[in-house]
């Protein structure tokens, strides 16, 4: 009789213990990536570089983010649940590069002022008038120019990407008559998604990188003042 009772309870403590080896089963995806510097995020976290292996728990979904600066995020989601295909063994995700990095360069003169010193020599009639020749041979549209003053700003302009949209616009402020001295300032933002109209204020944010077409523009200005 005893041994009879032993065996129903050990009966009893089987079953659960099964179930819940069952129920907690994982499956697991190796992720690999190209570069092998990008970073892997499972439901947010990081988890890794290059090379992760993302447990699918059962009847569950996991979301995988793979960053690199330069390049476009891929996301993928993988799930183990009746009714949706199993997650593969392995996936390889190559990033593609992103062409408004390609397309542009870091700066240091990204929305920072710069201070524009003007040779002693000249009049503020002659520095404006360079300033004005030298901006309008990149920007085609002044929305403020005021001699009097010394302020100078430009129009938006930029370039739309697969992913991104960047807009630049160029502010002269003089900030001393004598000596006469002006700050300028390249504005450069971007919305993080394509076609984003230059006026959405509410959509862009400061952007540390310049596009190329105005590589050397602030070092030409500079010098023809200095001159």
């Amino acid at each position: 009789m005893q041994k009879l009772i032993r065996s129903f309870l050990t009966g009893i403590l089987i079953i659960p213990t099964t179930f819940f080896m069952q129920a907690t089963a994982s499956e697991k995806v190796t992720v690999t990536t190209s570069p092998q510097t990008a970073r892997i995020y499972v439901d947010g976290i990081q988890m890794g570089t290059g090379k992760v292996v993302v447990k699918v728990s059962k009847n569950a979904c996991v979301t995988v983010e793979v960053k690199l600066e330069g390049y476009v995020q891929e996301t993928r989601t993988y799930c183990d649940k009746k009714g949706i295909t199993d997650p593969p063994s392995s996936d390889y995700i190559q990033l593609q590069e992103d062409e408004s990095y390609t397309s542009s360069l870091e700066s240091n003169i990204a929305n920072t002022d710069v201070q524009l010193n003007v040779n002693p020599s000249k009049t503020k009639e002659e520095a404006w008038k360079e300033i004005v020749s030298v901006v309008l041979e990149k920007f085609d549209d002044l929305e403020n120019s005021d001699e009097k003053t010394g302020y100078l700003r430009t129009s938006w302009v930029g370039m739309s990407f697969k992913t991104n949209t960047i807009r630049i616009r160029f502010i002269v402020k003089q900030s001393s008559e004598s000596p006469l001295i002006y700050r300028a300032k390249f504005v450069s933002e971007a919305s993080g998604k394509p076609g984003t109209p230059y006026n959405a204020d509410e959509q862009y944010k400061a952007f540390n990188r310049i596009l190329k077409k105005y590589d050397g523009f602030l070092d030409e200005l500079t010098t023809k003042l200095k001159n």
